[in-house]
């Protein structure tokens, strides 16, 4: 997916949330992420994203942003994730 696609589908997706509303969001983005989580090819690869998407949720004005030309895939488990102070 290009950058063009992705801004396409970010679209869509804001769209989407407008449409069901602020007390359904969690309902939808809930469906969405397991059904999306459900494509990937392994557990492993599925905890990597859920890891990622968690990380970028605690850091300080964090943005998750994968550019969509690389050759490297994002979520590819390198090693795990370390566990934070709380």
């Amino acid at each position: 997916m290009n950058n063009d696609d992705l801004d396409h589908v970010y679209t869509g997706m804001a769209q989407a949330l407008t449409r069901v509303g602020e007390s359904q969001a969690p309902l939808f983005l809930s469906i969405l992420g397991l059904s999306l989580l459900s494509r990937q090819p392994d557990a492993a690869t599925a905890l990597a994203l859920l890891a990622q998407a968690e990380s970028a949720c605690l850091e300080q004005a964090a943005v998750a942003n994968y550019p969509a030309t690389s050759t490297v895939h994002p979520t590819a488990p390198t090693a795990p994730p370390t566990a934070r102070p709380t």
